[in-house]
Order: structure tokens, then sequence, then C-alpha cells
């Protein structure tokens, strides 16, 4: 009888430890376990960002279709080639690689168009050691004032961040949890 009260205990532990973080809805606001980690749910890329003492998903970023039409671009792309090797091998190559290559950066990355785009401090986005941060919730809470943090919005912050913060743990650690992604080259 000890044992059967001792597994049933053991499973109701289990369920209470599993089951809450198997059910937790991805969606702004709600707790996330790490700062940086990232979750895609129905289309949105979700940040675990943090937000005060606690850790929350940020308002999450529309992942667009491009590597779908990139993938097919280059498909349609191969056929063409093989089909006229002699006349087209050579101009055809050329022509698909272009939008590929500019179809890839901005797929798997932020742009600096987009940091610019988010230059406000409604949408403060900047561009710190190659990473896009979003700052916004930050701007009110920052040590040295909000100023400092608004004048990087839209911009490449990385030598004001380093001429401020070189080397200390606090301030990097802090900047972590804004982290929305690298900045596509």
């Amino acid at each position: 009888m000890k044992i059967y009260a001792i597994a049933t205990g053991a499973a109701v532990a289990l369920a209470l430890v599993v089951a809450p973080s198997a059910s937790a809805a991805v969606k702004e606001g709600a707790a996330c376990k790490k700062a940086g980690q990232s979750s895609t749910v129905s289309g949105r890329k979700f940040t675990c960002v943090k937000k005060g003492s606690k850790l929350v998903w940020n308002k999450g970023v529309v992942i667009k279709s491009a590597p779908t039409a990139s993938a097919t671009a280059a498909a349609s792309a191969a056929p063409m080639a093989s089909a006229t090797p002699m006349a087209t091998k050579s101009a055809e190559p050329t022509k698909s690689a272009e939008p590929t290559k500019s179809a890839a950066p901005a797929s798997t990355g932020y742009t600096m168009e987009r940091v610019k785009a988010n230059g406000t401090t409604s949408s403060c986005w900047a561009v710190i050691s190659g990473n896009v941060y979003d700052l916004t919730k930050w701007i009110g809470s920052h040590p040295g004032g909000s100023g400092a943090i608004a004048s990087l919005c839209g911009t490449d912050g990385t030598s004001e961040f380093n001429s401020m913060h070189r080397n200390q743990n606090k301030p990097e650690a802090r900047l972590a949890g804004y982290l929305l992604g690298p900045l596509a080259k």
C-alpha cells in the first residue's frame, strides 16, 4: 500500500511539474524560462526578454514567407538552365543568383532599413555589436535617463554602448533580454 501511495504521489508531482511548461502559451507578456530563447507560433517569432524582474515573451515579429519564394525561384531557375544549356546557361545563373542573395538576408535577420524604420521612442530598435535589440521598454528604466536610450533608436549604437559599458556584465546581461536577432549583412 505504501508503494502505491508513493507511486501516486510521484506521478502527481511529475504531472504538476511537466504540465505547466507543456501547456504554457507563447504570447506577448506570457512568462518564459530563458532570456534570448525564441519560439515561432502562428507565423510570428517571439523572443524571451527580461521585463523588470520577470522573463516574458516580447510582441513577436511576423515571419515573411520569403524562404519559400526563394526556394521556388531557385527551383524554377534550374530547369530553365538545363532546358537550354548552350544559349542561356551563362546568363540565367547570374539572374537567379541576384534575387536569391538579396532575399536571403531579409529572411534570416534584421536589416538596417528595418532598424531605421523603428527609430522612435514608441518603437526603439538599435544595433549593438551586430545584433538588433528592441529597447522600447528599457527607455524609461535606464539608470542614465531615457535620453541615453532614445539617442540609440534606429541607429548602430555599438560605439556608444561600448564607450559606456565595455566589459561590464550587468549592462550586457540586461541588453541580452531585449535581443531580436542578428543584423543581416
